[in-house]
């Protein structure tokens, strides 16, 4: 897919699931969750997989999330936050390495599905599994070059000064990359109440980036003898644990009430006419 496929399918997709939760808003959650995850590089050639050699990187995530139920103990999750990970790579034989950290503004959207879970006789939780889409915008980074000795650089998604101008050591120029990334969440995970209303979730979630980081050429760096290829995307494995708050909206039974009481206050409004 390419971008303008993925924002109108991202897009779709969020207008149904909050179509479909709009008649289910009495009751809501409000969480904070946070995390370490794990990432590596998925080229899409199979020459490039074999020019390079892709190994995991370490990163963390946090993030404030809603949850509204759902009829048949499904439940439609939104959650943004910010995140570090990156990408990790060998080359030249593995005598060179390019260890990059990346920061991130992320929004997730799963449906999730719960079943039932006794933690003990007077402890009940669930556990689930959910599926949705991701997008993240990608706002920063920096990173390391391996050879012998070694430099840092940050990044600048701009294309290479032209001569007389040279390009500095110190910048990894971004000249064709994709800012906007889509993937999609698969997750399972359990819960368990601490008091009335209130939980402790953990989660294991897999994330398969669908939009590469750029074009094979994206990327440059001034250094004789370095080469990158940004037709990739990412592969996350994350755990999470949250903390969560369930409250209730009780409009619609305030209304009721009032409609009640107007009926209630006819029949006497009339008898005290009729006495007087």
């Amino acid at each position: 897919m390419n971008n303008y496929q993925n924002i109108r399918f991202t897009f779709c997709t969020i207008l149904i699931l909050v179509s479909i939760t709009s008649g289910y808003t009495q009751k809501f959650t409000l969480g904070v969750k946070a995390g370490t995850s794990l990432s590596i590089n998925s080229f899409g050639d199979k020459d490039d997989k074999d020019q390079f050699t892709n190994l995991w990187k370490p990163g963390f995530f946090g993030a404030a999330l809603v949850n509204f139920p759902m009829k048949k103990n499904f439940s439609y999750q939104a959650e943004m936050g910010f995140s570090q990970r990156g990408r990790k790579i060998e080359f030249n034989e593995r005598t060179w390495s390019n260890s990059a950290t990346y920061h991130y503004i992320d929004l997730s959207m799963v449906l999730r599905k719960s079943y039932p879970l006794n933690w003990a006789s007077d402890i009940q939780g669930t556990w689930f599994f959910n599926v949705g889409p991701r997008v993240s915008y990608w706002l920063n980074g920096k990173g390391t070059v391996t050879s012998g000795g070694s430099y840092n650089y940050k990044l600048a998604f701009e294309t290479p000064p032209e001569e007389p101008l040279a390009p500095d050591f110190d910048k990894m120029y971004m000249a064709d990359v994709n800012r906007w990334l889509f993937g999609l969440d698969f997750g399972v995970g359990v819960d368990a109440p601490t008091r009335a209303m209130q939980k402790f979730v953990i989660e294991l979630r897999f994330t398969s980036g669908h939009t590469y980081f750029g074009a094979q050429n994206g990327a440059f760096n001034r250094t004789l003898g370095f080469v990158d290829n940004l037709r990739a995307n990412e592969k996350i494995i994350s755990l999470s644990i949250d903390y969560t708050l369930t409250r209730e909206l009780n409009q619609s039974k305030k209304g009721k009430s009032t409609k009640t009481e107007i009926k209630k206050g006819k029949p006497r409004k009339n008898i005290d006419s009729m006495i007087n």
